[in-house]
């Protein structure tokens, strides 16, 4: 392969095709692959690269805590009812897809922050994205709007 290549794939702003050609060749003609099954590979480390750059950018634009996920919150301190209601929330996303509100009221310390978190966490894995600010964020940008 020549720098030729490695020019045009930067201007096709196809990045992992651009790091992984090379040594992904050398892999594909020691294996007897066939030419599409060499395409199909650097297809499949464009897409996992461009995934994890769009949830990077989500997150960060989301405002999203790092590691407050809902494996790290402490189930115990919650009844049964609540755990029951926040794995569906997790689970089943129809809420989102329908642009439900989620609000979450309770007394400082009881992990709303955390819950709101991991449920944008797990909206941003499935492709949606989303805004997590508190209440009176939302009010001062209503207020700002209004002005």
């Amino acid at each position: 392969m020549t720098s030729s290549v490695a020019l045009l794939l930067k201007e096709l702003r196809l990045p992992a095709f651009v790091r992984h050609y090379e040594k992904l060749w050398q892999t594909a003609v020691e294996k007897g692959w066939s030419h599409s099954d060499y395409l199909a590979a650097l297809c499949e480390y464009e897409l996992a690269e461009r995934f994890t750059r769009r949830t990077q950018s989500w997150v960060r634009e989301a405002k999203l805590a790092p590691g407050k996920t809902l494996s790290a919150l402490d189930n115990s301190v919650l009844s049964r009812a609540n755990q029951a209601l926040i794995a569906k929330l997790h689970q089943e996303l129809s809420w989102a897809h329908h642009a439900d509100n989620i609000l979450l009221i309770g007394p400082s310390g009881t992990g709303k922050t955390h819950l709101a978190n991991a449920l944008g966490y797990r909206l941003i894995e499935q492709g949606i994205r989303c805004k997590l600010f508190p209440a009176i964020g939302l009010v001062q940008q209503l207020q700002q709007a209004k002005r």
